[in-house]
């Protein structure tokens, strides 16, 4: 029996907000494309099994595994041919510790000093081992619930979740690492992008610097990354530039600042790569 597409969004906290997914293949073909999340996101999968590319890293994933990804990773999920997927997303907002100090923030040292691409998975049985699945579970009833407790206890269960991923993610070994050489590679160059995007960087800079042809390093680089070497550079630059929107920057000033060599090559590639325009997006900070 074919399940139709389910999407139920849980947005009344934007600190936590919580998105309970069930549809096949074909539907999150339709939901997945490269980008950045805004915040800290877990993805827990109830069913299904696919892959899931994350700067470089190509990872496996099947039922009762959690997938964990950080504002700055850029990655990008499939589902197996015709099989049926049920996920819940889970999209974390530091703001969640507002009144708790500074100290609370410690809950977020796991995921803030992780390098970009390792350790994006916890395993069903370690997940089940540390009760990740249980208070996954407990936040979707209480951010779907009407009661007038569910909102404070929605707020409890993220953070007990997060505090108990945080000390797995200190103590858990990797597993899932074992880089090729042609990995290495395009790691080395993605540490170089990560480190130079805001300069005046092309193709032929990225090719002469690891004495591979621009051929090579393309081919190579959209294989492993799955975006080109430019897509890459914008989809950074334009990462950079919202988060300086965020803090009060003009969008004008702020593209200079993540790279971009004039307005009006920047706001067509941000409308393009984005769907909406830098004011859009402004409008969208109060939401």
């Amino acid at each position: 029996m074919q399940e139709n597409f389910l999407r139920l969004c849980y947005d009344g906290d934007p600190a936590c907000r919580v998105h309970h997914t069930i549809g096949r293949a074909e539907d999150y073909a339709l939901m997945s494309q490269f980008h950045y999340d805004t915040t800290l996101n877990l993805l827990l999968f109830l069913r299904g099994h696919g892959e899931i590319r994350i700067e470089g890293r190509l990872y496996t994933f099947g039922e009762g595994d959690m997938i964990i990804l950080s504002p700055s990773e850029l990655h990008r999920s499939t589902i197996a041919d015709d099989t049926v997927f049920e996920r819940i997303s889970l999209h974390v907002s530091e703001n969640i510790l507002n009144g708790f100090g500074s100290d609370g923030l410690e809950i977020f040292t796991a995921f803030n000093e992780r390098p970009r691409g390792i350790g994006n998975i916890i395993r069903a049985d370690r997940l089940r081992e540390i009760g990740g699945d249980r208070l996954m579970k407990d936040i979707l009833a209480h951010a779907s619930g009407s009661g007038r407790t569910d909102p404070i206890l929605l707020r409890c269960k993220t953070i007990e979740l997060l505090s108990v991923i945080n000390e797995a993610l200190d103590l858990r070994e990797e597993t899932d690492e074992a880089p090729s050489i042609e990995n290495e590679l395009v790691l080395e160059i993605l540490q170089f992008l990560n480190t130079h995007y805001c300069e005046d960087i092309s193709l032929s800079d990225v090719a002469n610097k690891f004495y591979h042809s621009k051929y090579h390093v393309c081919h190579l680089f959209r294989e492993q990354v799955g975006v080109t070497v430019h897509d890459y550079l914008v989809l950074r630059r334009i990462r950079l530039v919202n988060d300086l929107i965020c803090r009060g920057i003009p969008a004008a000033e702020a593209c200079y600042t993540a790279g971009f060599g004039n307005y009006s090559n920047f706001f067509r590639l941000y409308k393009k790569y984005t769907g909406m325009t830098p004011a859009q997006f402004k409008n969208t900070l109060g939401k």
